[in-house]
């Protein structure tokens, strides 16, 4: 069934890394093929941007179909001429020129917030929010199930293939695989000396593929790796059984890929959380961490919901683990081995546990198809 045609502006201010452009640039991309809406992406963050997107041009700028321009929040725009569809992510404050637009144009506004599966995320999500000059800002709150927004996944969504693979490990400048392969991409923390000495105690030669510095930064500071190590894409260092790696930073077209090359994910953020799942690889979610540890309700809030399809002894070694890595207590050596050596098995049922969860969340609607439907019934 068609979609009615609409012009969308969406708003993002990059607070911290890559995760909010991250999210909004892929929401931009599939509303824009889906849909087939026209789509003008608003960041004040151009070297984020163009972190991910390496061959766009000078903003503003017209990028795969796609418009890009800058704008800064508490600022104002008026050149902004109006919109069917307005999406502020993440909370960031439209200027007073966009709000009057919505208001006299009558424009769908939306909150687009963070991703969880807290049940107050659930109930809600599509929920009207009136603003005092008369206008209705609606919540949308992506989801795993039905009550949510769906999750950013476009149709065409395919694992690559492996000619594809290859070619990607070459570009990389990785040599072939001798060995299993966890991809890495993680906060600074005190826990990755405690995994690496993990790792090596278990004896089985294993390739840590390092994404970003932050992992490899905590390594150093704990002094389990020299200070010298590391410092460039592309270098290795062997400790034990061990191999580290780091890699380049890759643009988002290439993200997926990199997920497929690995045999197990350590993931953080949002987008790389999405895109993990989707993979149907396994995985441990590094969730960013807050004051208080309100993180931790979150992070609950999401495995509840995948580890029924697990094994019972399984999803405990899991747990153990992804507590850990969270910041919810310390395991001792022993018990961090013994856990890591079920999981690592490979009879633990992991594997298919994370296809059986990566199947369940295709069988849902996608939150492009569920905002376009939102549209069409208004």
């Amino acid at each position: 069934m068609p979609y009615p045609a609409a012009d969308c502006h969406i708003f993002c201010t990059v607070i911290d890394n890559f995760g909010d452009i991250g999210v909004s640039l892929r929401l931009a991309r599939i509303l824009q093929n889906e849909p087939g809406w026209r789509v003008t992406l608003w960041t004040d963050d151009e070297a984020a941007l163009r972190a991910l997107c390496p061959d766009l041009p000078a903003l503003p700028c017209v990028y795969r179909g796609m418009e890009m321009r800058l704008w800064r929040e508490g600022g104002d725009l008026p050149q902004w001429q109006g919109a069917d569809v307005v999406i502020e992510t993440f909370g960031c404050e439209l200027p007073g020129r966009v709000r009057q637009g919505i208001r006299a144009r009558k424009s769908l506004w939306l909150n687009w917030e963070y991703l969880s599966a807290e049940e107050w995320a659930a109930a809600m999500h599509g929920k009207p929010s009136p603003q005092a000059d008369g206008t209705e800002k609606f919540f949308w709150l992506m989801g795993f199930d039905g009550r949510g927004g769906g999750l950013l996944r476009e149709k065409d969504y395919a694992a690559p293939d492996t000619a594809a693979l290859a070619a990607f490990r070459r570009s990389l400048g990785l040599t072939p695989k001798t060995a299993p392969e966890w991809l890495l991409f993680g906060y600074r923390s005190p826990v990755w000396a405690h995994w690496l000495r993990m790792w090596q105690a278990a004896g089985e030669p294993l390739t840590l593929l390092l994404a970003g510095t932050q992992i490899t930064d905590s390594l150093k500071e704990a002094g389990v790796l020299p200070r010298d190590s590391l410092k460039e894409a592309g270098s290795v260092f062997q400790t034990a059984c061990v191999t580290l790696v780091r890699l380049p930073f890759v643009p988002q077209d290439d993200f997926d890929t990199l997920l497929y090359l690995a045999d197990g994910l350590i993931v953080r953020g949002e987008d790389s959380f999405v895109r993990a799942q989707l993979s149907g690889k396994p995985f441990f979610w590094h969730i960013y961490p807050q004051d208080e540890m309100a993180h931790l309700d979150k992070l609950d809030a999401f495995w509840r919901l995948p580890y029924p399809l697990f094994p019972a002894d399984t999803a405990a070694a899991h747990r153990a683990l992804s507590d850990e890595l969270n910041g919810r207590g310390r395991l001792n050596d022993a018990e961090r081995l013994a856990h890591w050596r079920l999981l690592a098995g490979r009879d633990n049922g992991w594997t298919q546990a994370a296809e059986a969860w990566r199947q369940h969340l295709f069988a849902q609607e996608t939150a492009a198809e569920k905002l376009a439907n939102f549209v069409k019934h208004r």
